[in-house]
């Protein structure tokens, strides 16, 4: 039961966060959601900084589903080459825009949340460095297959890899702020603004691409991702 209230404390910031943004949401928001009371809370979490941390660590969690990998480096024993998969791509971006949705207020706050947090900073920094290996493994079988050319050298595709990685990280908040709309009150108003954010977000990061990707299989891409984020359902 105890695990369950830690669960649902989570579930309940992550939710406010997302509406309202962290610095709106105080523990006793976040208790009163719940209808429990701020001691049940403090029994769990000491305070709001320990609650974004345990949601980041969530969202890392359920990231290392979508980065999962078959192994793409060559074995030392076999000198087996990468494996080729030309859904990878499409499958992480989609798979971490999702993950964005689900914890919309990283994406809009990250800059703000690690400045006033050196322990979620540090954490944060360790993953993302993860993150962009991690990236760098799918990518590379797909230039050494040509599916993605003309990248040029190791740095070259590093360099492209970086800079997807933050136009990614970036692109809900930056799609939102071209909406000159007032921040939406209705759930359902707020789901499609979100749902709009993400699609050009992702059109954005696909367009990195384009260059170095034959004109037919770019569209196809762009398509298969389209397709996939018209089933993305938010809250």
């Amino acid at each position: 039961m105890s695990q369950d209230t830690r669960g649902r404390i989570v579930d309940a910031a992550i939710q406010l966060f997302n509406e309202r943004g962290v610095a709106a949401v105080t523990t006793n928001h976040v208790a009163g959601h719940l209808k429990i009371s701020p001691g049940n809370l403090y029994y769990h979490f000491r305070n709001k900084e320990e609650i974004v941390r345990e949601a980041f660590d969530r969202m890392n969690a359920e990231a290392d589903e979508v980065w999962r990998l078959e192994s793409t480096e060559t074995s030392a024993d076999t000198a087996k080459p990468p494996a080729v998969d030309p859904m990878a791509l499409q499958r992480m971006l989609v798979g971490n825009l999702k993950l964005y949705a689900r914890y919309l207020f990283f994406a809009r706050e990250l800059p703000s949340l690690l400045r006033s947090d050196p322990v979620l900073h540090q954490r944060y920094a360790a993953v993302s460095a993860k993150r962009v290996d991690q990236l760098e493994s799918v990518m590379r079988p797909l230039v050494s297959a040509g599916l993605i050319h003309s990248v040029g050298d190791n740095e070259d595709l590093r360099t492209l890899v970086e800079s997807a990685w933050m136009v990614g990280l970036f692109c809900i908040p930056y799609a939102e702020t071209l909406d000159p709309t007032p921040a939406a009150t209705s759930a359902k108003a707020r789901a499609k603004r979100t749902h709009a954010a993400i699609e050009r977000g992702a059109l954005l990061v696909l367009h990195m691409f384009k260059p170095y990707m034959d004109a037919l299989a770019y569209t196809a891409l762009v398509v298969i991702v389209r397709t996939e984020l018209e089933k993305l359902t938010l809250a």
